[in-house]
């Protein structure tokens, strides 16, 4: 099987996230409709499978089950502290001038018929993938150093 290392939110370099649905989710959608508990097990889930990608699939030596194990755990301890700090800065991303801006021509655009079928009203970082991202890069650097 061909691993797609993009995928994995883990890797160095250039991440492209997960392309299922679940993954592009916003934050604040994703912890209303699943709650903050099952959402913690959704994205450890991923991180420790992404770990458990590198475990079979690398020839890294820091990539062993102790070190997959390592990263679950620091995930978990470490879930709500980065969740809701990325929250905190999305809200205050959306509650901007700038974004209010975004809005005020996303309207003009709707108004004349003329709006970019491009168009995404979500920051870049407001995803479930960026979270996975996130931790799973932070645990990932915590795990290796012990």
């Amino acid at each position: 099987m061909e691993i797609n290392w993009g995928y994995n939110c883990l890797t160095v370099g250039i991440h492209h996230g997960r392309p299922e649905a679940l993954w592009n989710l916003p934050l604040g959608y994703a912890a209303q409709i699943y709650g903050n508990e099952a959402l913690e097990q959704i994205v450890v889930a991923r991180i420790y499978n992404d770990a458990m990608q590198f475990v079979n699939h690398s020839e890294a030596e820091v990539a062993t089950q102790e070190w997959a194990d390592r990263i679950k755990r620091i995930a978990q301890e470490q879930f709500q502290e980065v969740l809701q700090s990325k929250v905190q800065d999305l809200a205050e991303y959306y509650q901007h001038t700038g974004w209010k801006c975004d809005i005020r021509d996303l309207i003009i655009f709707v108004e004349l018929d003329k709006l970019n079928p491009n168009y995404s009203p979500l920051h870049s970082h407001d995803s479930i993938n960026l979270l996975c991202r996130i931790l799973g890069t932070r645990a990932s650097r915590m795990a290796s150093k012990a």
